[in-house]
């Protein structure tokens, strides 16, 4: 599904490539399940849907006036609101998804901006 928005090019984020680093990334997957319990304590389950929803978020750090500027903007276009195309930098697959929180950075003199975005699969 071609989106007609696509996430810009701010950089990589933070990702650890060694452990005892600490998170600066999580994933997350939705569980579908709708259980019950009977009189006789058994458990009856099954799914709720098909899909299982996922959402990611990531950390950047040290994004210049340029990187901020563009996302700045694109957050203005699709707010949390618009489904957009975004390259996932964990396994390279292209989603359609939407911002998930609200917009918030801060710039953190004199290294440059920083914040994170969570993002959820459409």
């Amino acid at each position: 599904m071609a989106g007609k928005y696509v996430f810009p090019d701010i950089g990589e984020p933070n990702i650890s490539k060694a452990t005892g680093t600490g998170d600066s990334f999580k994933v997350k997957s939705q569980d579908s399940t709708i259980s019950t319990t009977s009189d006789a304590n058994y458990k009856k389950t099954r799914p709720r849907t098909t899909r299982m929803i996922r959402t990611w978020t990531f950390a950047w750090n040290c994004r210049t006036p340029a990187q901020y500027g563009a996302l700045m903007d694109f957050w203005n276009q699709v707010g949390t609101f618009q489904a957009f195309e975004w390259k996932c930098p964990i396994d390279n697959e292209v989603y359609v998804v939407r911002f998930a929180s609200p917009f918030e950075w801060q710039e953190n003199y004199p290294y440059g901006w920083q914040g994170s975005l969570k993002f959820e699969e459409v």
